[in-house]
């Protein structure tokens, strides 16, 4: 199989992946080195969107991202050519060959520098982030192929979705120490890459040095499995979830018989309930319903005295 571009061919050797309308090859270029290697995806243009084209050509002015090297049509097809470098896959390594603790250590230390070096968008981080495309070089060096089948979604991908792939991963690469616990600052690490609570590549390059630099000279074993301390610890941050779970719907509640009583009081009626203390120099006293009445009988009171005296006053007068 042969893959076209405008003056360029290109030899398909293997395919290693396919669904979703996609298929992936190896291939290499025709006149070319045969030891220099490209990854190939194909994708039906029948499924592609304007917004994917798009994607594309603004990754490809990323100087950084190194591994995408061109994107071009070829009957009826997409095909997104990247880098491919020889080495055997993250789980083959781990599983076929006994990697001691630093050396895992170095492996994802070197995984998180390549992420940084590459500065990966959130969608090529998630595409690669999988034990079977990331690949070790016998030096150690960290190259990736990427999983493209869901190139059409890559709208929805947003960094918290690489960042849970990468914890898998890691997961993976210390799969014994993560069940036992024996290494409590990784377990936290890998905790809170899968929980959203590290939001770039380089706070997790961050986080990962300071652990690094804990076990890069320890001995396996001088791991203790799942020790008191990180029991204690592990207790309080379960009490924190189940205490944040508690709290967020009294939060809400209280927000709400807030808005409510807010909405309430923009709808009452003006002056109700409104005493006013003093009306220009006048002050007024607060009076009682008992108060007013006893003011109104002294004032009938004083008027009728008021009244007899007038009268007593005429019938003086007509007597003289």
């Amino acid at each position: 199989m042969i893959l076209r571009n405008l003056n360029k061919k290109y030899i398909v050797i293997q395919e290693y992946m396919a669904g979703n309308d996609v298929c992936q090859y190896i291939c290499y270029e025709m006149g070319g080195p045969e030891n220099l290697l490209y990854s190939a995806v194909c994708q039906k243009l029948s499924s592609m969107r304007n917004e994917e084209i798009g994607f594309l050509t603004e990754e490809m002015k990323h100087e950084n991202f190194s591994d995408l090297i061109d994107f071009f049509i070829h009957e009826e097809q997409l095909v997104v050519l990247f880098q491919y470098s020889k080495g055997i896959s993250l789980k083959q390594k781990i599983t076929s060959e006994e990697c001691g603790m630093q050396q895992r250590l170095e492996i994802i230390k070197s995984l998180l520098e390549k992420i940084l070096f590459l500065n990966l968008s959130d969608y090529f981080l998630d595409a690669a982030m999988d034990i079977d495309l990331i690949h070790v070089s016998p030096a150690g060096e960290i190259s990736f192929l990427y999983d493209c089948r869901h190139l059409d979604a890559f709208d929805a991908v947003d960094f918290q979705n690489g960042a849970k792939s990468l914890g898998e991963v890691i997961s993976f690469i210390f799969s014994e120490e993560m069940k036992q616990r024996s290494m409590p600052e990784l377990y936290s690490f890998v905790y809170d890459l899968k929980h959203d609570a590290i939001d770039s590549p380089i706070g997790i390059y961050e986080k990962f040095w300071q652990i690094y630099q804990i076990y890069i000279e320890k001995r396996q074993e001088d791991l203790e499995p799942y020790s008191l301390s990180f029991r204690i610890w592990d207790r309080i941050k379960g009490i924190g979830r189940f205490l944040k779970k508690l709290v967020q719907p009294a939060l809400v509640l209280l927000a709400l018989a807030y808005l409510i009583a807010s909405i309430m009081g923009l709808f009452a009626e003006p002056g109700i309930n409104e005493n006013f203390k003093t009306i220009g120099t006048v002050k007024i006293e607060n009076t009682t319903t008992e108060d007013a009445s006893a003011t109104e009988d002294a004032q009938q009171e004083e008027t009728g005295s008021n009244e007899e005296a007038k009268t007593d006053d005429t019938q003086a007068s007509g007597v003289e």
